[in-house]
Formats: structure tokens, C-alpha cells, sequence
């Protein structure tokens, strides 16, 4: 049910004692005078609470405004259209043994201590179902933190206001930074950079006034981490482009400078980049939300560096999809900007990447509206924003309503002509196997490229042996060339007609023209070279959730049990170089399953990219192997949280440590 002007926000204002009694009175009319001009015109307005104007010293307990205060709280609780209903009886034991643990101080639970405290009740007991809906209802309702997620579930924050003082703790104006020390230091760095490692945050969290937070650090970091407070710094090992351990995290909603560098004016240009705008409801973008946008965006990507600085910077982000493909995510007013930029030119960035980011784009700022819909539109059925594609200059919009249903769009600035399919590069059907009818074809920039790895072995995967052994004679290989090949492999033709071609390419600097000349000569269409650059649309069971999570040993050592004959090509699409897959073969033999699970491991541990399970359920879908083998097997074996053998190792140590230390301190007693 959506009631209007629900949820209620009181405005209250604190620090009177730092305003001279005699002009108290003044300053109040000012700060709300002040608050009533900004809020004007926002769509939100409604829900705002600002008279009686309440003006208190929290310092004075003995405040006559605190009592004001309190009694303008309880008045709008009363208020609200909820008020008085009827609510299951069921779980009140629990709720009140709860309550009473917050009034004695605890803040935080374990899981089974919050099920243990429900099975010894003496009134009411929950089942399994039960407890788990009573969670997840008082969380709704703002009583409990507690997400059902692997590394948030064996946790429930009991005392909310414990999220406060950890928001407090770091993210603040410069007035409460310290004056010196360590702590100034990191505060420092952060507004200028907006990185903050793991270190820096304990230590902010050992001071005296946020001690009830160390305890369960580990914890309430992850929590930051889910709730896009916080996002991975990605580095990687410029000799062997492996991922570094994470050290430092980004934290964009601190950050204070502006975007100083001349990336906008000479790379994200009209003849490099596309462009299109998530356009809000009302004058203004709640600033938490695109903080939590480019803190999500920065856990799904790099961030580029441009001219020796990192590209980010308040309310702007730029990130490297890959070698070719850069991404730009920038706030303007009421708009959220996405570019995509080409290193050569816009005619060359593939389809199926626009799609996949706008895509992406537009489910993480669908979830992130979740929280703050309330302030930013005045319907909970509708989301608070609309697409608007860019013209070609980058600077006039059109609704996508608009682009769909018109033939031919004149561009109000430029008056420039745009036709209905300028939109398709971000729509593209990725479930689609064959090209649309109006397809012309790979760009001459994309022609002039030497195929990759990859996309040689999904072209020789979508071709018949007789097809590819044709072609490989059109492009100058021999009749002795293949057959040596299949010499060598006998029982594998798949890397018989992928590694034709590779010995193709390396002999010949082969080009994605060469290949569409042979393809002509033989009669066979070109389209085909469509597919190779095409990402396939991922479809899986598994939870949205776990996709980003590194799979467990117990994982891999099951999936390599069901692949198969595929594990080579599953290899190449997860990026392992060739010479790495010719010594597992080398040393498994036909031992496919032992070969799978070398390939498997060494992907993970490689990390030229986060091994996660959504990139794993990528590589099976583009191999055509499917993802539900290893959705099955996530249901059997569940996800745990994956700790390399080295972290495990030193963890063993640090508790074989601990309890030598406890007995030696038994015994000196």
C-alpha cells in the first residue's frame, strides 16, 4: 500500500549551545527559512516535517525542546495510517527478549545466538520459516540489520543505530576530523583520493567513542562492501597482468575535487564515444545515490587512469572495460551520464558491450532507487527515472519512448538527422543466434583487427571440420598443416580446427578480412564473423547474490567432473594462454576430468580478472555448455566464502598461537 507523504521526515537542528542565547531565535528562522527554499520545488516535499521548528542542545538533558521533541515523534507515529492495525502475536516474545538485550547495551547477534534465544522461549517458539520471516519483517520495518546473504546471514544488527555511529565514523564533514595523527592522515587522503584501506578504518574504529564497533569489524566491513559504501580497489601486476590482493578501497561519497583532467575534451569525443542519460524526477539527484552508483560501478570495473591520475572524482568515475572499451559515468543536475568510448572510433565498439552495460546500469540504479524512491518520486509503482539517448554530438536528448516510435529525429542543437536504428547499438537481442536483416556487417575498423584468442575459438566451435579445413586452405595453410594437427590430437578435433587457425594467425598476421574474403570465396556468409563478436546473454537459476563470490574448492572439483570434452574451450574463454592449456594437457593425458580441474584451479588462482561464479556461468554459456550443471551443483554443495590456502595457513597459526598464549596464561595463574 503506497500512502502519501509516508515515510514522514522531521527536520530537527542541533548545536543551540553554540549559538548566543540572544540571537537563538534569529538563527532559527534562518536555518529553516533556508531548508524551505532548497526543498521548494523537489517532488519530495511533501514528506517533510518542518514545523514546530525544534532547536535543541543534546548536550541538556534538561532542554524544554527535547521534551518538544518527543512529543512531535510520538504525534506522528500516531499519525500514521499503520497505526492500530493488527500484527501477529507470535513473534513478540522474541522481539521483546530482543529488546530488552538493547536496553542492557548489545548492539549485535550472531545467528545462533538469536536462535537459541528463540528455542528456549517459554511463550512462543518459531520454526525455521518462521524466524527467517520475522528477520526479514523487522528489517523492513527498521527494528534489526540483517541480509541474507554469504557473508552477512550468521550476523543481525539488533540495535540499528549502530549503522549510525559506523556511517559516523568515517564519513563526516572535516570540522570532526581530528586535529592530528594517523586518523587526520587518513581522512586527509580520503577526501583527496577517495581511498581508505582496511587498516585505516580499524584503526578509526579502536577509538574509545567507537569502541562497540571493533569487536566485529570484519563484519560491519562487509556490510559497507554490500551496501556499495565501500568497493574494491582492482590492481594488477604490470609484468604478468595478474590481480594484486586488495588493499585499498574506494569510498566516492567522500570525495571533494572536481574532475581536473582533459580525459572529457580529448578521448570521450563525439568520434570515440556513444552516450545516453538516466534522467530523475525533480530539479536534484539525492547525492547518496550516484555515491552508491559509483561505488558499484567501481566493483564491477576498473578505474582508468588518464594523464597519472586516477579517474575518479566527486560525481564522476571512468573505468576500463577492456583494452578497446572505457566507460564514463558522470552526474549533470538530474542527470546520470553513461559514455562509452572506442580507443579508435564509436563505429568500432561492440553491440552486445553497449547493451550489456546500459543493461547492467539499469538494474544496479534500479536497486540503489530502492532506498531513496521515497524521495525522489512520488509513486513507489514507477521507478524515478527514464532513459534519453545522446545525438551524435553528445549534448541533445531523446526520450527512449520517443527514439522507438520515431522514423527520424533532427537534433534541437546541431540539427543533425538520426534514424531509428542510431539506437540499436544499445539494444541488441543477445539471445538471438543470427544477425537482424538490416546487419551490415563487421566495421572496417573491426575487419582490419586481428582476431583474439578467444574469438578464434568461437568461430571454430561454430563451424563443421570440413568448413573450417576449407578455409583454412583459402587462407594459405597447408593440406600437411591440418593433418598434422589432427596427428597430434586425434580424439579432439575442436583443437584441431581452433588451433589451425591460430597457426594461421601467428604465420600470417591474420585479419578479420582475410577471413571475410575466404568466407566470400567459398560462398558462406559473412554474418558469421557477426556472432564471434557477439557476447551471449547469460541465463542461470543461480541467486543474483552469489555471482560475485570466487567459487570453492568443493565447487571446482565438481564441476570438473561434468565439463568434458569442453575443457579446453572452456580455458580459452576464461583466458588462460594457450601454453598454459598445452602443458595441463600435456600432463593429465586424457584424464579430461583432471585436466578441467587444472584448468579450473589455475583460472582462479591466475586472477587477471575477479574468478568469480558470474564469470564462470559466462564462459559455460559462450562454450554452449550451460550453466545448470554448476547451478546444480551450487544447490547440492551451497557457497561458502573462499579462503586462499595461504590466508587459511595463517589463520591456523594466529589460533594455534592464541591458545598456546591462553593455556600459558591458565597455568600462570
Amino acid at each position: 500500500v503506497v500512502y502519501a507523504g509516508i515515510p514522514k521526515i522531521l527536520f530537527v537542528a542541533t548545536h543551540k549551545d553554540k549559538v548566543p542565547t540572544e540571537i537563538i531565535e534569529t538563527r532559527r528562522e534562518e536555518l529553516y527559512r533556508g531548508i524551505e527554499d532548497l526543498f521548494e520545488d523537489h517532488e519530495g516535499k511533501h514528506h517533510l516535517v518542518l514545523r514546530p521548528l525544534i532547536f535543541v542542545n543534546a548536550k541538556d538533558q534538561a532542554d524544554p525542546e527535547i521534551e518538544v521533541l518527543k512529543k512531535t515523534i510520538t504525534e506522528l507515529t500516531f499519525d500514521h495510517p499503520c497505526w492500530g492495525e493488527r500484527m501477529p502475536n507470535a513473534c513478540v516474545p522474541l522481539e521483546l527478549e530482543i529488546a530488552e538485550l538493547v536496553a542492557e547495551g548489545k548492539q549485535i547477534m550472531s545467528l545462533a545466538e538469536v536462535k537459541e534465544l528463540n528455542a528456549i522461549s517459554e511463550v512462543s517458539v518459531l520454526s525455521p520459516e518462521q524466524l527467517t520471516d520475522f528477520l526479514q519483517f523487522h528489517h523492513s520495518l527498521g527494528k534489526i540489520v540483517y541480509f541474507d546473504t554469504p557473508l552477512l546471514r550468521d550476523n543481525v544488527i539488533i540495535s540499528p543505530l549502530l549503522m549510525v555511529e559506523v556511517m559516523r565514523s568515517f564519513i563526516t564533514d572535516i570540522a570532526f576530523w581530528p586535529k592530528k595523527g594517523l586518523i587526520r592522515n587518513t581522512f586527509e587522503r580520503m577526501s583527496g583520493s577517495g581511498i581508505i584501506q582496511r587498516k585505516d578504518l580499524y584503526l578509526i574504529w579502536q577509538q574509545k567513542h567507537f569502541s562497540k564497533i571493533s569487536p566485529y569489524k570484519e563484519f560491519i566491513f562487509d556490510m559497507l562492501i554490500h551496501l556499495d559504501i565501500l568497493s574494491e580497489q582492482r590492481r594488477y601486476d604490470i609484468t604478468t597482468g595478474s590481480r594484486l590482493p586488495v588493499e585499498n578501497f574506494f569510498v566516492p561519497c567522500m570525495l571533494t575535487q572536481r574532475n581536473d583532467t582533459r580525459f572529457m575534451t580529448h578521448e570521450c569525443t563525439p568520434e570515440k564515444a556513444i552516450s545516453l542519460a538516466f534522467v530523475f524526477k525533480g530539479t536534484i539527484i539525492p547525492p547518496a545515490l550516484p555515491n552508491r552508483l559509483i561505488s558499484a560501478c567501481l566493483s564491477m570495473w576498473t578505474v582508468k587512469t588518464y594523464e597519472e591520475k586516477q579517474l575518479l572524482f566527486s560525481g564522476f568515475v571512468g573505468l576500463s572495460f577492456d583494452k578497446a572499451h572505457d566507460i564514463v559515468v558522470c552526474v549533470e543536475g538530474n542527470k546520470i551520464l553513461l559514455y562509452i568510448i572506442h580507443v579508435a572510433s564509436n563505429g568500432l565498439i561492440v553491440p552486445d558491450i553497449a547493451t550489456g552495460i546500459k543493461e547492467c546500469m539499469y538494474t544496479t540504479l534500479e536497486r540503489i532507487s530502492e532506498f531513496y524512491k521515497s524521495t525522489v518520486s512520488s509513486s513507489s509503482q514507477k521507478l524515478p527515472f527514464h532513459i534519453e539517448y545522446a545525438c551524435s554530438r553528445l549534448e541533445c536528448h531523446i526520450s527512449e519512448e520517443a527514439a522507438f516510435t520515431t522514423d527520424e529525429w533532427i537534433c534541437e542543437e546541431h540539427k543533425i538527422v538520426h534514424t531509428k536504428d542510431k539506437w540499436n547499438i544499445w539494444n541488441q537481442d543477445q539471445t538471438k543466434e543470427q544477425c537482424e536483416g538490416d546487419c551490415p556487417g563487421l566495421h572496417e575498423g573491426a575487419l582490419n583487427q586481428m582476431p583474439s584468442d578467444i574469438e578464434l575459438q568461437r568461430f571454430a566451435s561454430a563451424c563443421d571440420e570440413t568448413t573450417i579445413r576449407e578455409l583454412a586452405i583459402h587462407l594459405g595453410m597447408t593440406f600437411k598443416a591440418w593433418d598434422e594437427l589432427q596427428r597430434n590430437n586425434p580424439d579432439y578435433i575442436q583443437i584441431v580446427k581452433y588451433r589451425i587457425l591460430i597457426n594461421w594467425r601467428e604465420k600470417c598476421s591474420g585479419r578479420f578480412i582475410n577471413i571475410a574474403n575466404a568466407l566470400t570465396e567459398m560462398k558462406i556468409t559473412t554474418h558469421m564473423l557477426c556472432q564471434v563478436k557477439r557476447i551471449r546473454k547469460r541465463q542461470c537459476d543461480i541467486s543474483e547474490e552469489y555471482l560475485d563470490l570466487i567459487p570453492t574448492d568443493e565447487i571446482l572439483d565438481e564441476l570438473a567432473q561434468v565439463i568434458g570434452v569442453v575443457s579446453f574451450q572452456l580455458g580459452i574463454e576464461l583466458g588462460l594462454p594457450i601454453t598454459s592449456l598445452d602443458t595441463i594437457q600435456y600432463n593429465n593425458g586424457r584424464n579430461l576430468v583432471a585436466q578441467c580441474k587444472d584448468i579450473l584451479f589455475q583460472w582462479r588462482e591466475d586472477q587477471r580478472v575477479k574468478p568469480t561464479i558470474g564469470v564462470l556461468v559466462q564462459a559455460l554459456v559462450n562454450i554452449e555448455r550451460g550453466a545448470s550443471c554448476l547451478g546444480e551443483i551450487i544447490k547440492t554443495v551451497g557457497v561458502k566464502k573462499y579462503i586462499p590456502h595461504e590466508k587459511k595457513e595463517k589463520e591456523g597459526k594466529v589460533k594455534t598461537l592464541l591458545k598456546r598464549f591462553n593455556l600459558f596464561q591458565k597455568r600462570k595463574k
